[in-house]
């Protein structure tokens, strides 16, 4: 491998990478989707909205979020030890939940049922819900988050998304967007038992590199024939 290459994780990687787009401006972007294993970093979805790109990315189910914005405060010095620094919630503020749990609070006239994409069997319809929150950021109150819900009630399957999109997006757009990411799946699933990306036996970057490349450009021409 060459030199500069270092091991990174996904996350860091997916960052570094938003980084480089939105620095060189190679492509016009407003959103970014991710799975839960972005979803459940906060670093991920802060840089994100830092660079000033909404974000939707699903997250681990026990994400806890707070309804309302606690008030948190610095506690007074004793006259004793260091002065306090760290803020912390005032006493008797209410507890994070998890985001299942507050979920299962809403009414049913907060439910409403949404197309998230199209299936092989056609549309995927499921209930969702959206409420606006705050993110949890080492025990204190975060950024405010919208917290996006869909269940399916055939398979009981439950989705947990965070957003940080403005005050006023509506359930549909997260609804859409949670689901843009499935392209991306279909893209690679179809890359590794149609056109041989799984296939290679190389153990060398050099080896590995051209093949994923040619594979790369085999899609782009299947896809640009299926239009034509």
């Amino acid at each position: 491998m060459p030199p500069e290459s270092t091991c990174t994780t996904k996350p860091a990687l997916a960052q570094e990478r938003r980084a480089a787009v939105v620095q060189r401006q190679t492509r016009r972007c407003r959103w970014g989707v991710a799975d839960e294993a972005c979803g459940g970093h906060p670093g991920f979805l802060d840089g994100g909205a830092g660079r000033g790109l909404w974000s939707c990315a699903e997250g681990p189910h026990p994400t806890r979020v707070w309804e309302e914005r606690p008030a948190p405060h610095i506690p007074p010095w004793r006259g004793r030890g260091r002065r306090p620094q760290r803020e912390r919630l005032v006493a008797g503020a209410p507890e994070a939940r998890p985001g299942l749990e507050v979920a299962a609070g809403l009414p049913t006239a907060a439910w409403t049922r949404q197309t998230s994409k199209a299936g092989s069997q056609g549309p995927m319809v499921a209930e969702c819900a959206a409420l606006r929150g705050r993110a949890v950021r080492d025990a204190l109150p975060g950024p405010d988050v919208w917290v996006v819900w869909r269940r399916h009630r055939e398979t009981g399957a439950w989705k947990t998304s965070l957003s940080h999109a403005p005050v006023d997006t509506v359930v549909e757009i997260h609804v859409r967007l949670s689901g843009m990411r499935w392209p991306i799946d279909t893209c690679c699933e179809d890359g590794k038992q149609r056109l041989g990306m799984g296939d290679d036996a190389v153990r060398s970057w050099t080896g590995w590199h051209p093949h994923r490349t040619l594979v790369i450009l085999a899609h782009f021409f299947g896809v640009r024939l299926s239009l034509r």
